[in-house]
């Protein structure tokens, strides 16, 4: 009889000190966790009512249905229902006007008309007039600064631009090849420029004017690439996409697609030519037909 009140009375007293461990964790710890919680973490289902503890049941590898294969996108995102690449693509029309592809392998065959409004000193297409300057204003609002540094050219514009580049590398040394192909990257022939479509403007800030890389490291170029897409734009020549734009890395370059292509491509870290490509294929599209 002394034997079993002795354990009942030390079993008991395991319960009293476990129950003062757990008020100490509630009441004298930080930690957001309930009672059920702090047992759960210890591997203790409950208490039974001789005190003695009562352990979780073990479960084998068979009885385990957990699914760790999260989709996640470069930047490092859920890929949720609304933005997966399964939804909405087939809703997008490369036929609108947002959606016109223009680069070396996909030039105009003419000299696109547009109607145009000015901003900041530059032309742009009237159509995104609006999301342009709203997109301006919610930077400002952020303490951004934004300014344009180039928008819509004209056929004549962008032909001069290119042959200055390319006598530029021609006079540090390099053949008219060399300079050609080292100019393409920098200033596209005419007719294969985004800036001939109204639609693709430069922008820059006035802490930080200078078209280069590190602009991509100012606050303007880390604001632009996180918050253009919710203004239907994206970064069109993102870095690590050379090979399939064919053109230099290029944070103050911004080309308008409309919001949900935007936000689409942004959370999928797409190129344009990637987006377009996939549309294609998933609506049987052939490019030739564009």
């Amino acid at each position: 009889m002394r034997n079993i009140k002795k354990f009942v009375f030390g079993n008991k007293i395991k319960f009293v000190l476990a129950t003062l461990l757990v008020l100490y964790l509630l009441f004298f710890t930080n930690l957001p966790i309930g009672f059920y919680n702090i047992l759960y973490a210890s591997n203790i289902s409950g208490v039974d009512d001789n005190g003695n503890f009562l352990y979780k049941h073990q479960l084998n590898e068979d009885e385990i249905s957990i699914d760790n294969d999260y989709s996640l996108n470069s930047n490092y995102e859920p890929v949720d229902f609304e933005t997966s690449i399964y939804k909405n693509i087939s809703t997008f029309d490369l036929d609108d006007w947002k959606f016109i592809l223009v680069n070396k392998e996909n030039p105009l065959k003419e000299d696109i008309e547009c109607d145009l409004i000015g901003l900041n000193g530059f032309d742009v297409d009237v159509r995104i007039y609006d999301k342009l300057t709203e997109m301006f204003d919610a930077a400002k609002e952020d303490g951004i600064n934004l300014c344009m540094a180039s928008g819509y050219r004209n056929y004549n514009t962008q032909k001069y631009l290119y042959e200055k580049k390319i006598n530029y590398y021609k006079r540090l040394g390099y053949s008219t090849d060399e300079a050609t192909q080292i100019a393409s990257m920098k200033v596209t022939p005419p007719l294969t420029s985004e800036h001939e479509t109204g639609l693709a403007v430069d922008i820059l800030s006035y802490e930080y004017n200078t078209m280069d890389s590190d602009f991509g490291l100012s606050d303007a170029g880390k604001w632009l690439k996180e918050h253009s897409y919710e203004y239907g734009f994206i970064l069109r020549y993102p870095q690590g996409k050379e090979d399939i734009t064919m053109i230099q890395y290029e944070p103050w370059h911004f080309r308008y697609v409309g919001d949900e292509a935007a936000e689409f491509i942004y959370v999928n870290d797409l190129t344009f030519e990637e987006f377009y490509d996939m549309v294609s294929e998933y609506n049987g599209v052939d490019n030739e037909e564009q």
